[in-house]
């Protein structure tokens, strides 16, 4: 197989392992932020509904619609920085997170409002830890400003669900759980480190060949992502098949 044809093929592997990334050349640290913040407010989206709809105090159903709205919004900057890097964002929340809208579904009526507000402290403070990731390491000043507009939204959501837990009675140091609605985008990070390996080995091959006299080898944004369904589907009990934070 020629060097060139070798490239081709190896560009064409690293656009399956990598879906967008190489298009924007969005940083590993970039691409796992936005895809894992999305799900986190996918499924906050969700579970705020379900508060709205099944909270027991004025307090808890309040919580849970602002939950909605926030999160709608931070998401719609999220949509927005990913299509303006080419980023693909995966269409359901983390298994983890449907897990816990089926914990919440089942809750009974008397433990429902202590079961959110114990599961939204330890993942809103998730969400905290994935945005100062971002705003440490984060590259692109899109997703930078994205997760900078999220720290204030995050602090604010954790004060109300500490008041909550307090007039509840419920202990607010949590653990370090995740509530199941921090998943990182491990998944992607992996497909990025073996997609740069893939280029850093089509680069070395080009160099030697370029070093040889006979052969000179010739040198050689995307889109908004479109939310196809309504986020609430993304996050529904019993759907553990494929996976495409608050």
């Amino acid at each position: 197989m020629s060097l060139r044809r070798l490239a081709v093929t190896l560009g064409v592997i690293v656009l399956f392992l990598a879906p967008g990334a190489a298009a924007a050349a969005a940083s590993a640290q970039d691409v796992s932020y936005l895809q894992a913040a999305h799900q986190a407010n996918l499924s906050a989206m969700a579970l705020g509904e379900i508060a709205g709809q099944r909270g027991e105090s004025e307090q808890v159903r309040r919580l849970g619609a602002r939950l909605v709205a926030d999160h709608a919004r931070l998401d719609d900057d999220l949509l927005a920085a990913a299509g303006d890097l080419g980023v693909s964002l995966p269409e359901l929340a983390t298994e983890p997170q449907r897990d816990l809208a089926e914990r919440y579904h089942s809750a009974s009526d008397e433990e429902f409002d202590a079961l959110f507000v114990s599961t939204q402290l330890e993942a809103h403070a998730a969400a905290q830890r994935l945005t100062r990731d971002q705003l440490a390491g984060g590259e692109d000043e899109r997703a930078v400003q994205a997760a900078r507009r999220a720290a204030t939204t995050l602090a604010g959501h954790h004060d109300l669900i500490a008041a909550a837990a307090r007039d509840l009675g419920v202990p607010s140091r949590i653990g370090t759980g995740t509530g199941g609605q921090a998943a990182a985008g491990t998944g992607a990070a992996t497909a990025l480190i073996v997609a740069g390996a893939l280029l850093v080995a089509v680069a070395a091959l080009l160099l030697l060949r370029r070093r040889t006299p006979a052969h000179t080898p010739s040198h050689a944004a995307g889109s908004r992502p479109p939310r196809q369904r309504h986020w609430a589907d993304r996050v529904r009990p019993g759907r553990h098949g494929a996976a495409s934070s608050s």
